[in-house]
C-alpha cells in the first residue's frame, strides 16, 4: 500500500492506507492534546486562535501558534521535496522510507527522555509533532492522490458528504455505472479514514492514561512496522525476480 504503482492503486490499498495512517494520526493528535493541550495538526483551529491572539497582541500565545503553523507547512513541504526527488531517480519506495524516518523520530525522543529532562522532551514534541504530522498528511495525500488525508477530518467529511449526495441523487441524475462504482469506492475510503482516525483517538486516550509520553512509542512502532513490511516485501520480490532471471539464463 506504500508503493507508487504505475498501474494505479486499488480500493483495498487505499483503505489499508487509511486504516494505518489515519489511525496513527488520530492517536498522535490525542496524545498531543493530553501532553500539551493542543492539536498539532488542527491548522484551522490554530489559525483561528492566532487571529484572536493577534488582535490582543499576546506574544506569549502568538509565538507557539505561529511556530505550529510554520512547522506543519514545513513538514508538508519536506514531504513533497522528498517525493519529487525520489521520482527523479525512480525510487518507488519513497513513501515507505518517509514513514520509516517518521516512526524513528517519534520513538527516539521518548528513549532519549529517559536520560534527559522531561521539559526538553515536551518542547521537541510540541513543534516536532506538528512538523511530522505535516509530513504524514502530505505523504498520504500524494500517495493516494488526495483520497486519504489522514489529519484533515474536516476535508474528509466534506468529501464524504459530496459523494454520499451523488449516490443518493442517482435516481434523478442517472450517473453511469462506472461513475457510481467510483462514488462507492471513494465513500468507502472516506468512511474508513474517519473511523480509523476516531479509533486511533480512543487508543491514544487509553495509551496516554496508562503510559503517558511513552505511548508515543506505540504510534511510532505502527509506522515502523508498516514501512519495514513494505520494504521487506519489495526486497523479497526483487530477489525472487533476480533468482528467476538467473535460472532462465542457465
Amino acid at each position: 500500500m506504500l508503493i507508487d504503482k504505475k498501474s494505479g492503486r486499488t480500493g483495498n490499498e487505499d483503505r489499508q492506507l487509511a486504516v494505518a495512517l489515519a489511525g496513527c494520526a488520530g492517536m498522535l493528535n490525542v496524545l498531543a492534546l493530553g501532553a500539551f493541550g493542543l492539536f498539532p495538526s488542527n491548522m484551522t483551529g490554530n489559525a483561528t486562535q492566532l487571529s484572536q491572539e493577534l488582535l490582543q497582541w499576546d506574544k506569549l500565545e502568538m509565538i507557539p501558534l505561529i511556530l505550529l503553523l510554520t512547522c506543519f507547512l514545513s513538514g508538508a513541504f519536506t514531504s513533497r521535496v522528498a517525493v519529487s526527488f525520489a521520482k527523479k531517480v525512480n525510487l518507488r519506495t519513497i513513501y515507505a522510507h518517509i514513514l520509516l524516518v517518521e516512526g524513528i523520530l517519534l520513538i527516539a525522543p521518548v528513549v532519549v527522555g529517559f536520560w534527559y529532562p522531561q521539559d526538553l522532551q515536551h518542547g521537541y514534541y510540541l513543534f516536532g509533532l506538528s512538523f511530522l504530522l505535516g509530513v504524514h498528511n502530505a505523504t498520504s495525500t500524494q500517495l493516494s492522490q488526495g483520497k486519504v488525508r489522514t489529519t484533515h477530518v474536516t476535508g474528509t467529511l466534506t468529501d464524504a458528504g459530496i459523494v454520499l449526495a451523488n449516490l443518493l441523487l442517482h435516481p434523478i441524475m442517472r450517473h453511469p455505472p462506472a461513475q457510481m462504482k467510483q462514488f462507492r469506492y471513494l465513500l468507502s475510503v472516506y468512511v474508513t479514514s474517519f473511523i480509523s482516525f476516531f479509533i486511533g483517538g480512543l487508543i491514544g486516550i487509553l495509551g496516554y492514561e496508562w503510559f503517558g509520553m511513552n505511548a508515543f512509542i506505540l504510534a511510532g512502532s505502527i509506522l515502523l512496522a508498516v514501512s519495514l513490511l513494505t520494504l521487506i516485501r519489495v526486497l523479497c520480490r526483487k530477489r525472487t525476480k533476480a533468482f528467476q532471471g538467473c535460472s532462465v539464463e542457465r
